[in-house]
């Protein structure tokens, strides 16, 4: 985690930047300063001098980054006893991410600066216990008056904001997308300036590669990488959006398969799964192991019968990759398929390696068969969930698909084919 701490101006540079400041009316300034103000966030950072976060203000909802030392950071006195209730929490390698309610302070903050001509750009850096603010002041608004109201106000930069003038927006975007590589932000760029997400559609991703200079595959691929990641960004703010019942709570089940020697872990958010995941332990915390879907689940892992497909889903994924997840639904129990042919299936021949990245960020496994997808080269192929490879191959043979062993290192890897489900006699 890279270290932010303000470098505060002198005071004779303070005095001078705003004289400046007065004398220039023709355009608008970028300020950004340090302040300190009474509440969680400073007591947390100030606990936790290891602990950055980044707060985005999202109306009366707070949607906060935590870098660095976050572990434990929703049990923490600071979190639970803000009188703010958590929305939403997820958590990755690098961060946290909690979006919270109850943030009335910070949007009549907001509303109050906006008054004067100042606009926050989020996000607020706090560590250390300060806060590290950055404003747009429109042309003519004094900044003295605008850190008047801060405790303990030290002015860091006073600079013209790049770019075009009135692209506050673009500044004030709350989306943190720190994975989009360049790449992937120019294809999704070109697409739009394109009409691809037009309604109808006034360009094909093959219009678009074209325009590039690259290949249509290539292209999709960068696409479908940075949909994924803009879609992630905005689903704290788009569930908010979704006026989605409070009753309609994240539960999550999970019973031992012995057929897979793992743990079969169900989300379901009201009615439709959100995720299946293989695991080596069970839950920490869990709603138990009773659950008519983690029964059918486990019914078929064991006999190898009923295709699952009838199972809603909750999906968080692009649209290239929820075209494929739906298409892998479709294929039978004991029937596989490679992934160059599900590309051609779905238009995009040439797109299989596309389609192996949706199948690996499959976020319901076994109810989404991606271990019927095998490479062309033969083997089985990898697989994203727990056991890998192993795990892959028992669930093709519980469904009747006949490994023919051929030498590899492991022994374990063959060519799959399709078996004769009507000659096949297993104990049920």
């Amino acid at each position: 985690m890279h270290d932010t701490e303000p470098k505060p101006m002198s005071l004779q540079e303070h005095a001078a930047s705003m004289e400046a400041d007065m004398e220039d009316s023709t355009g608008t300034t970028q300020v950004t300063f340090a302040a300190r103000a009474a509440g969680p966030l400073q007591e947390l950072t100030e606990r936790r001098p290891g602990l950055a976060i980044d707060a985005y203000p999202l109306g009366r909802l707070l949607l906060l980054r935590c870098l660095g030392d976050g572990e434990g950071i929703e049990r923490t006195p600071e979190i639970r006893e803000s009188g703010r209730a958590i929305l939403y929490h997820a958590k990755s390698p690098e961060e946290e991410t909690l979006l919270l309610d109850g943030g009335k302070e910070e949007e009549d903050a907001i509303t109050s600066l906006e008054e004067e001509n100042a606009y926050i750009v989020p996000p607020i850096r706090w560590q250390r216990g300060e806060a590290l603010i950055t404003l747009i002041l429109d042309a003519g608004t004094d900044p003295r008056t605008i850190l008047d109201r801060f405790p303990e106000a030290r002015l860091v930069s006073k600079r013209k904001p790049a770019g075009r003038q009135g692209a506050r927006e673009a500044l004030s975007s709350p989306l943190f997308l720190s994975k989009l590589t360049e790449k992937q932000a120019r294809a999704l760029l070109a697409a739009f300036d394109a009409g691809y997400y037009e309604f109808p559609r006034n360009a094909t991703t093959e219009d678009v590669s074209a325009s590039l200079g690259i290949a249509r595959s290539t292209f999709e691929q960068h696409l479908n990488r940075a949909e994924h990641h803009v879609i992630r960004a905005l689903l704290p703010v788009v569930r908010m959006r979704s006026g989605r019942p409070h009753d309609e709570a994240l539960a999550i089940y999970s019973k031992f398969s012995r057929e897979l020697g793992l743990y079969v872990q169900l989300e379901v958010l009201g009615d439709r799964v959100r995720r299946v995941r293989l695991a080596r332990d069970a839950p920490p915390h869990g709603a138990g192991s009773d659950h008519p879907y983690l029964a059918r689940i486990l019914e078929h892992v064991r006999t190898g019968t009923d295709d699952l497909r009838d199972i809603p889903l909750h999906l968080e994924v692009g649209p290239f990759e929820r075209e494929v997840l739906e298409f892998l639904r479709t294929i039978p129990p004991g029937q596989t398929i490679t992934y160059g042919e599900i590309a051609a299936k779905l238009g995009r021949p040439g797109a299989s390696r596309a389609v192996g990245t949706a199948c690996a960020r499959n976020p319901a496994v076994i109810v989404i068969p991606c271990h019927r997808v095998l490479p062309k080269s033969g083997g089985v192929g990898n697989y994203s969930s727990e056991g890998g490879p192993e795990t892959k191959r028992r669930l093709l043979e519980r469904e009747g698909a006949r490994l023919d062993r051929e030498a590899s290192p492991e022994g374990r890897t063959g060519r799959v084919r399709t078996a004769n489900r009507q000659a096949r006699s297993r104990t049920r």
